[in-house]
């Protein structure tokens, strides 16, 4: 038995006699101070931890990632298509149309989302024919706009048509060789805005209607929280950086309010402005939906999140919720409809009429039911003109850089090699993952390894992330063999106090934990026993539900620091594992 077994169980005689300060019934730690004080001296000696030889982990060889863009990408049968006959076999004479589709419009398994599935469900049952005479059947596969848009580019999707929330997609398509041809404009109406709380507005000192300067000024100030969403992925999110950097650039107030322009993104105020924006932000998460979920489950968490006008008005009836006011800003998220260049002169013939359908008095009927109504106007300074995709795609790449705000990033990456990791593939999948996604974290930050069995491995300690840094750590992960049972909050707690000591000496950094698992807690400690810890860390958690794992209670692990869980699988692990490092790191 290990010192620290042994001194484990003398605690817990001690917390039996009611002796130990740290025990069940004492009172729990009320600071940070007191939470790293009690993880220190009464949780972590319980933990049997081992830590990795320094000097072999400094000699694994180098490793990188040289996959190509199309294999970092998910395939497009992780996303299942939506709106057809799957009992129909393969080649019976149809025409089938795979339209691929941003999510607030076309989640089949959301009644408030699924207007296009229902669209092309109704126009299925038409059983209109082509021009070679064959049946034509719409199908619908819902990928978030940003991340359709990469996989298009890098070849993992060929549908017949691409619709996603915004335009500004297509413009970025356009600058990276992908050229697209307009069946619609509009689908469905909607727009961006920033839902505030009307009781936050007032708060502030705000009089009347909030508008896009002012929230956006009080932002800047550290006087408002607010949600923000992923401009590589989240439609909103791309849509607000372009405004903000716009506004920021004096575009708004200036004569005919010029569009913004590559040259504008290296002016000081707007890279000052930007940088400290990105320090206010109060979370950022890979879509604005996840934002909107952790709103509706904790009203109190944010002051105001980014989100499309329709989920803004279903948020509204939600208690808590009624007083919410709409901010609108950006370009129209229209959903326009796009062949691609593979497309053939008799699907786009079909998909034309598919559109005419979509766009008619009954299913638009349908659309305002599911509340795709036109927006309130946007004030013209907050209605930035069309930028083109090279501007778009440097205003991605200035948020990548900047995005942290000048602050360091922490983050401890702690993942499950329980035997059941063996299972469908997820320990490859994951070390797939690691490899690709860890090119989306910023130089400069901090990133350590934490693996967790029986009992923890701290593979690599905290330390600034290089390039010789990242090969190490690819090294790791690739040595990293499925046994044992799943002590999930042993590992976490080992995470935690690293990060707590690194918080006490850098309290303005963002500290941050990645908790992949795939089972439930069967070693170890529990979580109300690290809870009060983690209350009081300043950490966030952010967990991955990897295959069939008991989500209540990383649902519940997640909630003490106001998270949200993430599901993951074999097939999705990939850009899951990409969004959040690119988003947080």
């Amino acid at each position: 038995m290990t010192t620290r077994s042994r001194l484990g169980r003398t605690i817990g005689a001690l917390c039996l006699a009611g002796l130990g300060a740290g025990c069940a019934g004492s009172p729990p730690p009320a600071s940070f101070d007191g939470a790293l004080q009690h993880l220190e001296a009464d949780l972590l000696p319980q933990i049997a931890v081992q830590d990795a030889d320094p000097l072999q982990a400094a000699s694994l060889p180098a490793v990188t990632s040289s996959l190509p863009l199309a294999e970092q990408l998910p395939s497009a049968e992780a996303y299942p298509l939506q709106g057809g006959d799957s009992q129909l076999p393969a080649g019976d004479g149809r025409l089938q149309l795979e339209i691929v589709s941003s999510a607030e419009k076309a989640d089949g398994s959301r009644p408030e989302r699924r207007w296009l599935v229902e669209v092309a469900e109704r126009f299925n049952q038409r059983q209109e024919r082509s021009a070679s005479g064959r049946r034509i059947e719409v199908v619908i596969r819902t990928i978030p706009s940003g991340l359709a848009a990469q996989m298009l580019l890098a070849g993992r999707l060929r549908p017949a048509a691409y619709t996603p929330a915004s335009g500004q997609w297509l413009d970025l398509l356009q600058r990276q060789g992908l050229a697209t041809t307009r069946l619609s404009d509009r689908l469905v109406g909607n727009g961006s805005v920033i839902a505030i709380h009307r009781q936050a507005w007032r708060r502030l000192g705000g009089q009347g209607a909030p508008d896009f300067g002012s929230v956006v000024d009080h932002a800047l100030a550290g006087r408002l929280r607010m949600g923000y969403c992923n401009p590589y992925i989240c439609s909103p999110g791309l849509d607000f950086l372009h405004t903000l950097l716009w506004v920021s650039a004096g575009n708004g107030q200036a004569e005919g309010r010029p569009a913004l322009q590559v040259a504008d993104l290296q002016r000081q105020a707007v890279t000052g402005s930007f940088a400290l924006f990105q320090q206010r932000m109060a979370s950022t998460s890979p879509t604005y939906l996840e934002q909107v979920e952790r709103w509706r489950s904790d009203p109190q968490v944010f002051d105001a999140v980014l989100m499309a006008h329709q989920s803004y008005l279903r948020l509204r009836r939600q208690p808590g919720f009624e007083e919410l006011e709409a901010v609108p800003f950006g370009s129209p998220q229209d959903s326009p409809l796009v062949a691609l260049p593979w497309t053939t002169s008799e699907q786009q013939q079909a998909l034309r009429r598919f559109a005419s359908f979509a766009t008619g008095p009954q299913m638009q009927a349908l659309a305002r039911q599911s509340d795709f109504l036109a927006p309130t106007a946007i004030p013209p300074e907050a209605r930035p003109p069309r930028a083109d995709g090279e501007v778009l795609r440097q205003a991605q790449a200035q948020w990548k850089r900047r995005k942290d705000g000048a602050r360091t990033v922490y983050l401890q990456l702690v993942i499950d090699r329980s035997g059941s990791m063996r299972q469908h593939g997820r320990m490859r999948q994951l070390k797939k993952a690691v490899a690709i996604a860890s090119g989306a974290i910023n130089p400069g930050n901090q990133v350590g390894l934490i693996s967790f069995g029986d009992h923890p491995i701290r593979h690599l300690p905290l330390q600034p992330y290089t390039s010789a840094l990242r090969g190490r750590l690819l090294a790791a992960v690739q040595q990293l063999e499925p046994e044992g049972s799943t002590a999930i909050y042993d590992g976490l707690a080992v995470a935690m106090a690293d990060l707590m000591r690194e918080r006490q000496r850098d309290p303005q950094g963002r500290f941050v934990v990645l908790l992949l698992s795939d089972g439930e807690r069967t070693s170890g400690l529990t979580l109300p026993e690290l809870q009060p810890v983690l209350a009081q860390s300043g950490i966030t958690v952010i967990p991955i539900a990897y295959g069939e794992v008991n989500a209540q209670e990383l649902q519940e692990l997640a909630a003490i620091r106001e998270g949200s869980v993430y599901a993951g699988s074999p097939e999705q692990i990939v850009p899951l594992m990409n969004d959040l490092l690119q988003t947080n790191l």
